[in-house]
């Protein structure tokens, strides 16, 4: 279980998010959305571990994130945040090698790499093995590190605007393999998405923030109406239902 807990944050005197709690439960897919600023990345990066906290605590798999020493985390949480900075003279299969690292320590085995293998198959890199990251596309890039983390193997895995730079194909096929790991592995998958449709066809939750907030909580099902849209993006929508979850379409008969 992910555990929040009177979480605030503050940029000088500025709140960015203000009295989060939530309690999200294990083996699903979680979607965050909002418009912008409305406080999503800031809770993945307190999350993640890459701000500091001012008040409240997360607990994530029983760990306390605060506190818990980082090789140790390192075995429970893997997480992908918008800026990444991995280029040069690396290559695919090397970048994906350092996701194994909590457990190799630098020496991997026969069975790091057996996974390794594995990863660039699921997410279709094996022809790109040899290439080095500053000769691929963007998409092609973020494929790469979405892989990384995947290869390393934790039970919980947070994932910030995973879908940039991806086309059609592998936005859709990535969206599958989130919804693999967390059906077939038994994953926790923690991802901010802006594409409110990939939310409703694939999030078994969807955490919904306004203004720095929780502003609620529930099945796609539940959550996407007319009402909460217009409440959180300021736009006229119309909803649809395909294979039993729904859909939203620009409403055009608004003006």
């Amino acid at each position: 279980m992910i555990k929040i807990e009177n979480l605030h944050y503050h940029i000088g005197n500025t709140p960015i998010l203000k009295d989060i709690n939530l309690e999200l439960a294990d083996n699903q897919l979680i979607a965050l959305i909002g418009a912008n600023g409305a406080g999503k990345s800031t809770l993945f990066a307190m999350m993640a571990r890459l701000l500091p906290f001012e008040q409240g605590e997360i607990h994530i798999g029983g760990h306390d994130i605060r506190h818990e020493r980082g090789k140790t985390l390192a075995k429970v949480v893997s997480m992908l945040s918008q800026d990444n900075h991995l280029q040069g003279r690396l290559r695919v299969k090397e970048l994906l090698t350092f996701g194994r690292y909590p457990y190799h320590q630098g020496r991997p085995s026969n069975e790091d790499m057996a996974i390794i293998d594995k990863v660039m198959a699921d997410f279709e890199l094996t022809d790109l093995a040899q290439r080095f990251l500053s000769t691929l596309s963007g998409g092609q890039r973020q494929r790469a590190l979405i892989a990384m983390v995947v290869c390393q193997d934790t039970p919980y895995i947070l994932l910030d605007e995973p879908l940039n730079n991806l086309d059609m194909y592998h936005t859709s096929q990535m969206m599958r393999q989130f919804r693999r790991l967390v059906d077939d592995q038994g994953k926790t998958l923690v991802v901010v998405l802006h594409d409110i449709n990939h939310a409703t066809q694939y999030a078994d939750n969807i955490v919904m923030m306004k203004s720095g907030q929780v502003y609620a909580t529930g099945t796609p099902s539940e959550l996407i109406t007319v009402e909460h849209i217009k409440q959180l993006y300021g736009v006229d929508v119309a909803i649809l239902h395909h294979a039993g979850r729904p859909i939203i379409v620009d409403d055009v008969s608004a003006g």
